[in-house]
């Protein structure tokens, strides 16, 4: 037998770190239950490797009957008997222009299989009739030329899946990717700039818009960079390839593709994953820090024993995003350090960070959908500086008081989990969670030396009061576009509010990113950060800022080829291991 522990640095009420949720509790408000907020991923993509997980390793029987929170009768799946269950938001997304324009995208040809009244059917077949209309109003013949994008997407999808992240080699699905990149003269290169290809594909700035936002998911900007080489695709710019994100959400008959809500929130996936664990017998050790790792084991300090100690291994697996852990827990000089230190390796390129407001509201929020994107695509060059803020040493969405957010365009995203799962807020309220994107954290060397929560400190200060309530007022008058939302600052009673400096702080990410590392050509697959460190023979990294990258599917994916490589090493150190 394999002995596993789980060292996990916050407390149990943190489970599954970035993949969990928290609650807010307000007075007379909540006699029927908590306001839900999360703190990472908010849709869930790629439901199979969820499920993959639990039929992998579950070890609970499924069984017929319905299934809970569910009108539906059918044998639970692997993930379901572990009380994971995920509904299909339908459609995945609600676009919402700064001129006021909103479309609806994301409309599974499979409705009939999503649990759904003959009402709800009928009603979600008009609303897609009407953002057909819409994008035909875009520009001509929008709606087909949407379609073909998705169709040129979901090919990218087929071959870059297996090939690319799951690191398999899968020929079959090579020549439909190379009839679409080649198609048109080849002006569907998917590792040209993503904004090339959708020039040749569309005339609205909005349609592109549309078709590029998911960009933001890996830290590029869609737009050709003319002052770096290819444009920048090797650094901040998405290749065209990207548009495979645009298929996995929103393609109408491809296999992979569908935007989730897990009920019960992100937190119900790490509880899910927590109940598997103590299945397979894996024990966890939460508030302790680890504070240096060896080929030996790991030095550790904890919330109950501060001097702390060492833990010895076999085998070590680090889940502490890279650009932390290999400056600070595997730097050789931890080894002269006492105590919990943040610190950063600043020479990758980081996706942004965020400025998220989670607000609670006193009434419900209907104009909204449970995803909603805010886009500013008046025009090319509005469109255009949206994205600014992904530009390398962009600070121009740092605002100032001469420099207000109102004045800028830039685009946010918009959760509403109570419009899928009416278990996020109480009955009559609503619970909002808004992402803002922004710049990373400054790295300053001199904070290295310091104890963590000192050096915490200073970096929050990075994003005070001032440009907060700036980016909030900014947010609230970009909402008022739609109907029913003019007033909505008068109905939040609660707000909690994380910059890159708390997400520093909950989770160790480097430069407080909570999407890791950008995935330009630079840093992705194989010129990804490895899973084995050249440093260390006995450790192997996974996690957003590893091998294959960010995103929970992503991750999981990475956790299963790391685990072939833990057996192997084990193996070869003389353990018996199947």
């Amino acid at each position: 037998n394999t002995d596993v522990l789980i060292i996990e640095k916050n407390g149990r009420d943190q489970l599954g770190g970035r993949c969990g949720s928290f609650d807010v509790t307000v007075e007379n408000y909540c006699n029927d239950g908590a306001f839900r907020h999360e703190r990472g991923p908010s849709l869930l993509l790629l439901k199979e490797e969820y499920e993959r997980l639990f039929e992998d390793c579950g070890k609970r029987e499924s069984s017929s009957g319905t299934i809970p929170n569910s009108d539906v009768s059918r044998p639970a799946t692997a993930a379901e008997a572990y009380g994971l269950q995920m509904k299909q938001c339908i459609p995945a997304y609600q676009v919402v222009f700064d001129d006021g324009d909103a479309i609806s995208v994301g409309f599974p040809r499979s409705k009939c299989q999503s649990g759904l009244s003959i009402e709800e059917i009928k009603e979600l077949q008009m609303l897609e009739q009407e953002s057909i209309a819409k994008l035909n109003r875009l520009e001509t013949d929008g709606s087909k030329k949407w379609q073909e994008y998705l169709n040129t997407c979901a090919a990218f999808l087929d071959c870059g899946l297996p090939n690319f992240i799951e690191e398999r080699l899968d020929v079959s699905t090579l020549p439909a990717f190379m009839v679409e990149a080649l198609k048109d003269g080849a002006k569907r290169w998917p590792l040209q700039p993503h904004s090339a290809m959708l020039d040749a594909l569309f005339n609205s700035p909005k349609l592109k818009a549309m078709a590029s936002f998911q960009d933001l998911y890996v830290g590029l900007e869609p737009y050709m960079n003319e002052q770096q080489f290819g444009g920048g695709v090797l650094r901040k710019t998405a290749p065209a390839v990207f548009g495979l994100l645009a298929a996995l959400e929103l393609h109408p008959t491809n296999d992979k593709a569908g935007v989730y809500a897990p009920v019960g929130g992100f937190r119900q996936v790490a509880e899910s994953m927590l109940e598997l664990c103590l299945d397979n017998d894996i024990e966890f050790k939460f508030d302790t820090s680890v504070t240096r790792i060896t080929d030996e084991g790991v030095y550790f300090t904890s919330k109950d024993d501060k001097e702390g100690g060492f833990l010895p291994a076999d085998l070590i697996i680090c889940n502490a995003d890279v650009p932390f852990a290999t400056e600070t827990i595997l730097s050789e000089s931890s080894k002269d350090v006492d105590g919990e230190k943040y610190d950063w390796n600043d020479k990758f390129d980081y996706s942004s960070g965020v400025i998220a407001f989670h607000w609670s509201f006193s009434q419900r929020i209907e104009a909204l959908n449970t995803h909603n994107v805010f886009m500013c695509a008046k025009n090319a060059e509005d469109a255009v500086s949206s994205w600014s803020v992904l530009r390398d040493g962009d600070d121009s969405k740092k605002s100032t008081n001469n420099n207000s957010m109102k004045d800028q365009p830039f685009n946010f995203y918009v959760h509403r989990a109570s419009h899928t799962d009416e278990s996020a807020a109480p009955p009559g309220c609503d619970s909002i969670m808004v992402l803002v994107p922004c710049t990373p954290l400054v790295r300053n060397p001199e904070l290295a030396s310091l104890p963590r929560d000192e050096a915490i400190l200073k970096y929050k200060q990075q994003f005070d009061e001032d440009l907060v309530n700036d980016v909030r007022e900014a947010v609230m008058e970009r909402l008022s576009i739609l109907q029913g939302l003019e007033s909505l600052q008068e109905k939040l009673i609660y707000e909690v509010v994380d910059t890159p400096g708390t997400y520093a702080d909950y989770y160790n990410v480097g430069g407080g990113v909570p999407f890791g590392l950008s995935h330009g050509l630079g840093q992705l697959s194989l010129t990804r950060p490895s899973a084995e460190p050249r440093s260390h023979g006995n450790v192997l990294f996974v996690g957003a800022s590893s091998r294959p990258g960010n995103g929970v599917p992503l991750v999981l994916i990475g956790a299963r080829l790391v685990a072939k490589k833990a057996i192997k090493k084990l193996q070869r150190s003389g353990l018996n291991i199947q």
